[in-house]
């Protein structure tokens, strides 16, 4: 027979003083994670909807870059000078439109935000600047998300403003630029919450930078 008198078996349990410290310290975190969740929320909407304007600056740029031909309800072609994207705060601080710049010779939106065009896609040989897709709502994302002002406009707070891309190049205007060739700055925010914001800047050159 074996004997092991030399060596100790023995376990370890676990103490009720840990078992308490481990529930506390999950329901702190929980509670600090449930607490914040509403303020994750609208800043993971800020973000999204920054970038989501930047990339429509983007996807503007590229229509004007190659000339994509856009039909119009019948099938046929739409004679397209050039392509944008218009803001208007004074009609609405979240909206923006992505239009084809039908009108020749202006190159800037002739429309209205508050009662904008019809899509191209939906009329029979369009003759004003009409609409590439529906009007973009930031404040879909989050009801507080706004567009709070535009930077190096006439008027910042309640201005408007057409970045237009025209083919080929795409050579580009910014309508109603305060200074020269100042670039323009769409800042987003969150109402109630001035520390919030984001900006996607443009420049004459269409270079789209986010801040």
């Amino acid at each position: 027979m074996l004997h092991f008198s030399n060596f100790n078996f023995y376990e370890k349990g676990v103490t009720l003083i840990e078992i308490i410290v481990v529930i506390f310290l999950v329901a702190l975190f929980s509670t600090i994670v449930i607490s914040d969740f509403p303020k994750i929320q609208r800043q993971y909407a800020l973000s999204r909807a920054t970038y989501k304007l930047a990339q429509d600056f983007r996807k503007t740029q590229d229509m004007g870059l190659s000339g994509v031909r856009i039909k119009d309800a019948s099938g046929n072609l739409v004679s397209v000078k050039g392509y944008g994207i218009y803001f208007n705060l004074g009609q609405s601080a979240t909206k923006y439109l992505i239009y084809a710049d039908v009108n020749p010779g202006n190159q800037k939106f002739d429309g209205s935000l508050s009662t904008p065009p019809p899509l191209c896609s939906a009329q029979t040989s369009p003759t004003a600047d009409c609409l590439i897709e529906e009007v973009i709502d930031v404040s879909q994302q989050n009801p507080r998300l706004y567009i709070k002002r535009i930077y190096n406009v006439v008027d910042p707070i309640t201005g408007f403003t057409s970045v237009n891309f025209n083919p080929p190049g795409p050579t580009m205007t910014i309508d109603n630029i305060y200074f020269g060739n100042s670039p323009i700055g769409i800042v987003l925010g969150l109402t109630a919450d001035n520390s919030s914001s984001r900006t996607v800047w443009v420049n004459v050159a269409g270079l789209i930078n986010v801040q």
